[in-house]
């Protein structure tokens, strides 16, 4: 058996895939009926020649920028396989980006190829309308005026050389657009060599075999769906199963019709999975599921007994590509904790001098890594950003911990999570677990709300559960009762949903700017 590549790509490692194994099951194609179609490793490898081959013809080359929006279809890692034979760049989008989101990422990547679904391209026409440097745009799934047909040309693209590009480790494959606190998403460039070692490092946590299978529920223009599903199954030679879009009423079926051994989600997931789902699926075949964010500790057990899998946590950017901190995979959980450094990083917390806090104290997580390499390369066209949050090989995570003595560590929140309402900050994470504890609330954020007089007060939003007649008031008396005084919102706001992105990440800018009155709403004090 041969080394898997000449130049350390993600193309040469497919090719390699493909030749050793070449039925080896990779993707499966889940339709919205629930019916299955697989690729296997060499289908997927002369799919993406042959898109390869078609994107050389519309002028891509080495270095050049391909705008992608697909949702959770095979089609969309084509296109990225196809990148990587070209040393172009891949440029998702997520299918629900309005056309404001996508002419945004069009230019400031500087793409002059689109590849859409059908029934996306009005979005993209309407964007390209504001990017005149677009000049083709390819359609799957169908034919639209003004674009390409791919299952109209594919036949015709089986065969023919590829330009000899060899693309390095270190050469850009991708870029993913991420929200930030505030502006424009940033453009995280990510390696050949970032792409590898991402699939490298969760295959080795998740201890991940070649008979495992992912579910995939999570958009793959993210990098959860991405870089820890997808390419920790693509360097083991395991398989991903993609599902249209997640759905909590039917989590557990397709778990267990497409014999998912493994899967990850968001807490606000696991959350409707609990509220959707009342058991009953044979699920006993999923044996991992990871998740990011805060679950209580009964949510933790009542999800681990109704489906048979281990639930572990996980901490990580896109901008550090593979999990940061990470629960235990075999043995206890600290509870309140998000696990222990992963063995491939240092991380350090630091005071805003940047000296290392005292033991037991809260500072900003510094990760360290190789930039394009267990780092992100940079934010794209923000040199100055990239100065501000990667120096010396270091990363400034922007997320305030405070470690544990037996070395696990606590998520107290974003720097922007911060709240200060008085003398002490006060984490909006730590008020936030206290509300999701009360047996009523189905979910919960807190902002910090500004008054007249500039003052910032605390005001916790809640989702309660259905057909649940409790009352902001009793909410607040019971955060009361577990808080310390200055820590108590101001006000407990139960509202239907909380707004997210396409991840799950609560979107409290707009719960920030929300007319709430909180002068007119006197705290309740606290019940002791």
């Amino acid at each position: 058996m041969s080394p898997p590549g000449r130049s350390g790509s993600v193309g040469d490692r497919l090719t390699w895939q493909a030749g050793i194994d070449p039925r080896r099951p990779f993707l499966v194609r889940v339709g919205p009926g629930g019916q299955q179609t697989v690729l296997s490793y060499h289908d997927v490898w002369l799919e993406s020649r042959a898109m390869a081959r078609l994107l050389t013809q519309l002028g891509v080359g080495r270095g050049d920028p391909v705008h992608v929006q697909l949702g959770n279809v095979p089609e969309l890692l084509v296109c990225l396989f196809a990148v990587a034979h070209l040393g172009a760049v891949l440029v998702p989008t997520h299918p629900s980006s309005t056309v404001d989101d996508v002419a945004y990422v069009m230019s400031h990547a500087g793409c002059r190829v689109s590849v859409t679904a059908l029934d996306r391209m009005p979005v993209v026409a309407a964007a390209a309308e504001m990017v005149p440097e677009l000049a083709q745009v390819v359609t799957v799934g169908g034919a639209a005026d003004g674009a390409i047909c791919w299952e109209d040309v594919r036949p015709g693209l089986a065969e023919g050389e590829l330009p000899d590009a060899r693309p390095g480790p270190g050469d850009l494959l991708a870029v993913l657009y991420t929200s930030g606190s505030s502006g424009w998403p940033k453009g995280v460039m990510l390696t050949h060599a970032n792409l590898l070692f991402a699939g490298e490092a969760v295959a080795q946590l998740v201890r991940l075999r070649a008979e495992d299978r992912w579910l995939v529920t999570l958009p793959l223009s993210h990098a959860n769906a991405l870089l820890y599903s997808v390419m920790s199954a693509f360097v083991t030679g395991a398989s991903a199963a993609l599902v249209p879009a997640f759905d909590p009423a039917r989590w557990a079926e397709q778990t267990r019709d497409v014999s998912a051994t493994v899967a990850s989600l968001f807490a606000v997931h696991v959350r409707a999975v609990l509220g959707a789902s009342p058991g009953g699926v044979d699920t006993s075949g999923l044996r991992l599921t990871l998740f990011a964010q805060h679950l209580t500790e009964h949510e933790r057990a009542v999800f681990e007994e109704r489906f048979a899998t281990r639930l572990v946590q996980v901490y990580g950017l896109t901008e550090t590509l593979a999990p940061t901190l990470c629960d235990p995979v075999h043995g206890p959980v600290v509870p309140g904790t998000v696990g222990r450094p992963t063995p491939w990083v240092r991380t350090r917390l630091v005071d805003p001098d940047g000296a290392e806090v005292a033991p037991g104290e809260a500072g900003e997580l510094l990760v360290q890594g190789v930039p394009g390499h267990s780092l992100m390369a940079g934010y794209l066209g923000r040199e100055a950003d990239t100065r501000r949050i990667l120096h010396d090989g270091w990363l400034a995570t922007g997320d305030h911990l405070r470690a544990l003595p037996d070395g696990s560590l606590e998520f107290l929140g974003r720097a922007e999570d911060v709240l200060k309402p008085g003398v002490d900050n006060v984490s909006a994470a730590e008020v936030e677990r206290v509300l999701l504890e009360h047996v009523s609330v189905l979910d919960a954020a807190v902002v910090g709300v500004s008054t007249p007089e500039r003052e910032e007060h605390i005001v916790g939003f809640v989702v309660l559960r259905p057909e649940d007649d409790a009352t902001e008031a009793e909410v607040l008396a019971w955060a009361g009762d577990r808080l310390a005084a200055h820590k108590v919102p101001e006000r407990v706001v139960a509202v239907p949903a909380l707004p997210r992105n396409a991840v799950g990440k609560v979107l409290k800018r707009q719960l920030g700017t929300a007319h709430v009155p909180v002068s007119a709403a006197p705290r309740v004090p606290p019940v002791r």
